[in-house]
């Protein structure tokens, strides 16, 4: 560490430069104990999730004080890209995995149920009223994908809000793990809907779909990728390696599919989802290189958070004012969907708030869909917006789901009092 600046000038870094990366370190740890500190005070003292912190320090860093140019943050968006793959790497191995919660009755038609039911509201509903009203939905300059986008986040979930919070408060019986694996099935068919609607739509000015064949074959493009990526995972980890070894083969298969996907102009969640799900279903090893990805899971959260600050575009002021009602249509397709699967599904209580948080995949959804739609209508316009919903989700989905726990696992009515939340 101490022998970096003598190496970094050996290397031909010109003093301005490194003077430059010098204050932006000192910038960044002042600005992140300042930010951490204060929210950690207030997340205890009110009970929410981290990282509006990380959100502020980007915005503070990027679009505030320019600290952070726009050509140095194009340098530094690898790292967003393997927090991206990483994730979906992530829920593909989770969903593949063969014992524990994975094995749930029920699950799938709870997971399809609350996400057929939120897609209904979300997307089909406001479609349907704009379209009503006379709004061209499919004219040069509509809306539509960003609805669409917007439809997707809302489908978004994680069951590991459940797993911390199960275990903090003691709940017992079988709900925290029906929880989880129906919070993982809507990640997945979350994960699902956006690869179809990256392969769906074109990247233009204008909304521009691609056709029928065009889509199918960006989506086999995908999943294609996705199978070869997984079963080249296996053929790496063919025997059982030690920690670091396995660590550097999974970012580098992380990179690998981020990599492909970027060249071939495809979503590198959905190609490294798809390499996940077949490596978990194809090798012996894949308990192993799940709790490795588990293990560095939180450090590519917090860069995802920051690069949503970095990124940040406010748009239109009054789109802001459908956050609540976005929210509130979510709310009502999962609680329905919960409903509807606990009479008919099999599942022994309403799921829907047992899916409440959104996770760190779905902001990764909206920094792609930010990213690479930025020109298309209304991107931009959504983008803060959507990170400011789900900021607050973060913020309500702590209370939601320990109230779920507090219904259904047996946790005594001093739950309030937790230092969980």
């Amino acid at each position: 560490m101490f022998a970096w600046p003598r190496t970094a000038l050996a290397a031909g870094i010109s003093d301005q430069t490194f003077q430059r990366i010098i204050v932006l370190f000192a910038a960044v740890g002042v600005g992140y104990v300042i930010t951490h500190l204060a929210v950690e005070r207030l997340a205890r003292r009110f009970s929410f999730a981290g990282g509006i912190e990380y959100i502020a320090l980007g915005i503070v860093l990027g679009p505030l004080l320019g600290l952070l140019d726009a050509e140095l943050i194009r340098d530094i968006r690898p790292v967003l890209l393997l927090g991206a793959g990483a994730l979906g790497m992530l829920a593909g191995l989770e969903l593949g995995e063969r014992g524990g919660e994975s094995r749930v009755r029920g699950a799938w038609a709870a997971a399809l149920s609350i996400t057929s039911f939120t897609a209904l509201v979300v997307i089909a509903l406001p479609l349907s009223v704009a379209w009503a009203l006379g709004y061209s939905i499919d004219g040069d300059h509509a809306w539509t994908a960003a609805l669409l986008f917007a439809g997707v986040v809302a489908l978004g979930s994680d069951g590991a809000l459940i797993g911390s919070l199960a275990y903090t408060l003691g709940a017992k019986g079988p709900a925290p793990a029906i929880g989880i694996a129906v919070a993982n099935r809507v990640r997945a068919l979350a994960v699902l809907g956006f690869g179809l609607l990256y392969a769906l739509i074109n990247d233009t000015t204008v909304l521009d779909t691609r056709p029928l064949a065009g889509a199918g074959l960006a989506l086999g493009i995908q999943v294609g990728a996705g199978v070869v990526l997984g079963l080249l995972f296996g053929v790496v980890i063919h025997r059982k390696l030690d920690e670091r070894t396995l660590l550097t083969v999974v970012v580098g298969m992380v990179f690998l599919g981020g990599g492909f996907a970027y060249a071939m102009d495809v979503s590198g969640i959905f190609v490294n989802f798809i390499a996940g799900l077949t490596f978990a279903r194809t090798s012996p090893h894949a308990d192993e290189a799940t709790r490795t990805m588990r293990s560095i899971k939180q450090p590519f959260v917090i860069a995802l958070y920051f690069f949503a600050g970095l990124e940040w575009v406010g748009g239109q002021v009054w789109v802001y004012a459908m956050i609540l009602p976005f929210l509130a249509v979510r709310w009502v397709g999962r609680y329905l969907g919960g409903a509807l699967a606990a009479r008919f599904g099999g599942v022994p209580a309403n799921l829907g708030p047992a899916t409440a948080a959104p996770g760190g995949l779905t902001l990764a959804f909206v920094l792609s869909i930010g990213l690479v739609y930025r020109q298309a209508p209304g991107i931009v316009d959504a983008y803060g917006p959507l990170v400011t919903a789900l900021v607050l989700l973060e913020l309500h989905s702590v209370r939601a789901v320990r109230r779920w726990l507090a219904d259904t696992a047996g946790i005594a009515t001093e739950v309030s009092k937790s230092p969980a939340g």
